[in-house]
């Protein structure tokens, strides 16, 4: 059975994108269990509850993947407790037959003002499910012992984010780099295949597999967003804050740069064989493979940026030998020639070549 081009390009999708969001969830999974045990028995031990739950859904929520930082995380839920419980507290003095008028005014008040207070959306969340907790299981069972659980879930958590298993934003950076790049390489190299076959169905398939690079850009620039953000909400973010500051504004400039040129020269190369019914002049394809090959290198080294002066750099080979003498290309190949030329410089850029 012949799969058509959507169902192909969705389970390459799948299947590139799977083992990224894993490895980058795998962390954070790890630490929210392990956290979960330790809020568990430390509640236990310091206020005698027989089965702080509370502490365990909060260890959980500080240490959720996908947080651009969890000391904020555990700073509003705190907040949000705080101020749930107090205002079901003074509801709670209201006559017991209107429990509805209660908590619906209750519901009201706390979200809007966890949404005066704090700006992040846990907070108002957090303020409503206490209001409500407190409402229907009593001050007693939702109330101060709940704050006292989740107290020690965010100490826990911030543990565990700030101290223990805490993630490296620079080896994260480059982790989604080589993924991005890796499927740069791929895409390229499967358009300059199709358009020297001159299979236009074929082409059309590869800039789609070329256009999945969209989400592995999007992945590397959520990377940067949370290295940005470690910068101020983590230990280690403040300890190599200026090394962060340098690779984040590279990987933020050059990135976009990067996909948006070898985007640009897919185009180019499966509009020009069409137009002119011929495959890539030899030049321009050993250029192709070259910058395809040039992708794969630097996905595999080690460190894409230099982060000092004296830092040894990525490097690119040397470009292909122009043939001698050089052919006349017509306007459309000279056209994928300076979009070559173009991905060519924004590599260099995104390496921090001197040359670029």
């Amino acid at each position: 059975m012949r799969w058509s081009p959507p169902f192909i390009l969705a389970w390459r999708r799948a299947r590139t994108t799977f083992p990224s969001r894993a490895r980058l969830a795998l962390r954070d999974a790890l630490a929210a269990a392990l956290a979960s045990m330790l809020a568990w028995v430390i509640a236990q031990q310091l206020w005698g509850h027989p089965k702080p739950a509370f502490a365990v859904v909060t260890a959980v929520i500080c240490l959720a993947p996908g947080l651009p930082s969890h000391l904020k995380q555990a700073r509003s839920l705190l907040i949000g407790c705080t101020l749930g419980i107090v205002i079901g507290d003074l509801l709670w003095q209201l006559p017991e037959q209107h429990l509805l008028l209660r908590m619906s005014l209750g519901a009201f008040l706390s979200i809007l003002l966890g949404a005066i207070i704090g700006p992040a959306p846990v907070v108002p969340i957090q303020a409503g499910v206490s209001v409500i907790l407190v409402l229907v299981l009593g001050p007693s069972m939702a109330g101060g012992a709940r704050l006292l659980d989740v107290t020690v879930g965010a100490a826990v958590g911030l543990i565990f984010s700030q101290v223990l298993l805490t993630s490296n934003p620079i080896k994260d950076m480059g982790r989604a780099a080589s993924i991005f790049l890796k499927q740069l390489a791929n895409g390229l190299d499967l358009t300059l295949k199709a358009c020297q076959q001159q299979k236009a169905d074929a082409a059309e398939t590869a800039l789609g597999q070329l256009s999945l690079a969209h989400e592995s850009l999007a992945a590397l620039r959520a990377a940067v967003g949370q290295a940005h953000s470690s910068r101020r909400w983590s230990l280690r973010g403040r300890l190599n804050a200026e090394r962060l500051a340098f690779v984040t504004r590279r990987y933020d400039r050059h990135a976009v740069r990067v996909y948006a040129t070898a985007l640009l020269l897919a185009e180019s190369l499966n509009r020009a064989t069409v137009h002119t019914g011929i495959a890539p002049p030899t030049a321009v394809a050993d250029y192709c493979r070259w910058l395809t090959r040039a992708c794969m290198d630097l996905a595999n080294q080690p460190t894409v940026v230099a982060l000092k002066a004296d830092d040894p750099l990525a490097t690119l080979d040397d470009g292909p030998s122009p043939p001698t003498p050089e052919p006349v290309l017509q306007p459309e190949w000279l056209l994928v020639q300076d979009n070559a030329v173009q991905l060519e410089r924004a590599l260099r850029a995104l390496i921090g070549s001197r040359d670029a």
